[in-house]
């Protein structure tokens, strides 16, 4: 009988140990910053009969609105994401300067996602885009970073395994401004920030019902020990 509790409560310390020394990872956090793999322009105009007609524009850094529209596209490569299975992406933000604002002041930018493919093509991204959101600049100056949060669109083209995620800038209502980016090129950034999934920490109650086995076990192999030394001795 002494030795049956004797082998559980050796099972139950190595079970705790194991707790206590397997379990003690945690998540390690990175942060990466993605230039695009292509960045582009769009002009749009409409004529009479309200036709639109697109094509690539020369530059990629002016965006304007009413009958004459100028987009700002950038497709990001984020393959490397899916690739890995253990990694979470727990933040994703667009970021873009602004370098000057048009005479006729406009109010907002608003971003746009769409899957690209990494090329350019003026029909990126008619059609196929959902708005993600938007921000006020209508007090902003030049040199003024702008940031949007793009973490679930990230998340969704990552998860679908899509290779390339594109992001189109556009301008309301009316107006017009030129974008410089966060690099020397001038182009946008998309700044993700990752975890790599890992068990959990243990609780302060699993450490501590853990170290009250290890006391345990002790206390019965010491018990058990001196049984045998005493039935020895009487022999």
């Amino acid at each position: 009988m002494n030795d049956f509790y004797y082998r559980v409560t050796v099972a139950t310390v190595c079970t705790a140990l194991g707790f206590v020394l397997g379990a003690n990872k945690e998540a390690k956090a990175a942060t990466i910053t993605l230039t695009p793999t292509i960045q582009f322009g769009v002009h749009t105009t409409f004529n009479r009969l309200n036709s639109r007609r697109s094509e690539l524009s020369s530059s990629y850094d002016r965006v304007s609105s009413g009958l004459d529209i100028r987009t700002r596209l950038a497709e990001f490569n984020i393959s490397s994401f899916f690739v890995a299975p253990n990694t979470i992406i727990s933040s994703a933000v667009f970021q873009d300067k602004i370098s000057s604002i048009g005479g006729l002041r406009p109010v907002t930018l608003g971003i746009s996602g769409y899957v690209g493919n990494g090329i350019a093509e003026a029909s990126d991204p008619w059609g196929q885009e959902v708005f993600l959101s938007s921000v006020d600049i209508s007090s902003s100056s030049p040199g003024d970073t702008l940031s949007f949060d793009v973490t679930t669109f990230v998340n969704q083209r990552a998860s679908n395994g899509n290779t390339f995620v594109g992001f189109a800038i556009n301008i309301s209502p009316w107006g017009g401004a030129t974008l410089g980016g966060t690099d020397a090129l001038g182009r946008s950034s998309l700044v993700i920030e990752t975890v790599d999934a890992a068990e959990p920490v243990p609780e302060p109650t699993t450490i501590f019902g853990s170290a009250l086995a290890l006391s345990l076990g002790g206390w019965l192999k010491r018990k058990n020990s001196s049984r045998q030394n005493k039935t020895t001795s009487q022999r």
